[in-house]
């Protein structure tokens, strides 16, 4: 509801009574100067206007707040009233609230402040996800993050439904409206029982897989990355067989159990490479699958976007480091 407005322009409340002044911040800080000055020459010089358009301000000051706020006096100059005492006492700090303000708005608006709310997949911290995350705090400290934890489809679920604004999945996934960006493409290595023939392999040839049977996590947890690795490994015929397990530590149990070999990213092999467990590296060309930053393509607002800036930088900085460094083996 419009409020009502009296003659004068000023806001009446539902109760008839006058309502707060729209008080115009350019000359409350004119007044502010002037009520640390006591002289309108002074106080017009450090402004850089006339005289003149320092009183017509301050008259239109006290209009608006509708009393007044300067004794005009002749040679012991200016004393303000005790209305223009009660506002002095307040403009500073009025004013400094408001310049916080615009600043804290302008930050946000420039994606340099606010919120974000970021689901890592479980892999997140040997496949570089948290470490990504941490140069973006480090970039952008007035941005609060909060996270928590999905597989990729669970995680494209959470974008579409708007639960997070960003995401980490494997490989390319989802449909419109999410993007994605791929951040790296870990390198794909075999991991064999213990006392497997393949095992003092320096490197194993794919096709060496091929009649092997193979523990994967299950397919519901990120299709495309499961198809992409059965694709990449085993080809159009696929495994001999297939035991779908719910996270990588079961993968880990059903290879020492000697029910199939695995094919998981180099890192999260080796970090489960005990108990007779063995990783082993793949002839060129190596097998590999995406990590991908994941967001809702209509919900790209400035903190998203500035998080996708950093994105691209990432994925040039190790496309470059990659190029410069020898693969080892």
């Amino acid at each position: 509801m419009v409020p009502e407005r009296n003659e004068e322009g000023m806001e009446r409340s539902s109760n008839g009574r006058p309502g707060l002044p729209m008080m115009n911040l350019r000359r409350l800080r004119y007044f502010s100067l002037l009520a640390r000055e006591l002289h309108f020459g002074r106080t017009a010089e450090l402004l850089g206007i006339t005289q003149s358009a320092l009183s017509q301000q301050i008259k239109a000051l006290e209009g608006d707040i509708g009393t007044d706020l300067i004794l005009r006096r002749g040679a012991r100059g200016l004393e303000l009233t005790r209305a223009g005492r009660a506002l002095a006492a307040e403009a500073h700090a009025i004013l400094g609230r408001c310049e916080h303000l615009v600043a804290r708005v302008r930050e946000i608006g420039a994606g340099r402040m606010g919120t974000l709310s970021v689901s890592f997949s479980p892999s997140g911290p040997l496949l570089g996800q948290r470490d990504f995350m941490e140069r973006f705090t480090t970039r952008y400290p007035g941005i609060e993050i909060s996270t928590s934890l999905g597989c990729t489809a669970r995680n494209v679920e959470r974008l579409l439904d708007r639960d997070v604004d960003v995401a980490f999945v494997r490989q390319v996934a989802g449909p419109p409206p999410v993007h994605s960006l791929v951040l790296s493409e870990p390198e794909l290595v075999a991991v064999l029982p213990p006392g497997h023939r393949l095992a003092d392999a320096p490197l194993i040839d794919r096709g060496q897989l091929r009649g092997e049977p193979a523990v994967l996590c299950a397919r519901h947890l990120g299709a495309e990355v499961y198809d992409h690795v059965i694709e990449q490994v085993w080809g159009g015929s696929g495994p001999r067989a297939v035991r779908e397990e719910p996270d990588h530590e079961n993968v880990f149990a059903a290879v020492r159990q000697h029910r199939g070999v695995a094919v998981l990213d180099r890192p999260v092999a080796e970090d489960g490479e005990r108990d007779g467990i063995v990783t082993r590296r793949f002839a060129p060309p190596v097998p590999r699958a995406g990590v991908c930053l994941a967001w809702h393509s209509d919900r790209v607002d400035p903190v998203v976007r500035s998080l996708v800036d950093l994105a691209k930088e990432h994925r040039h900085f190790i496309r470059t480091r990659k190029r410069g460094r020898p693969q080892r083996r």
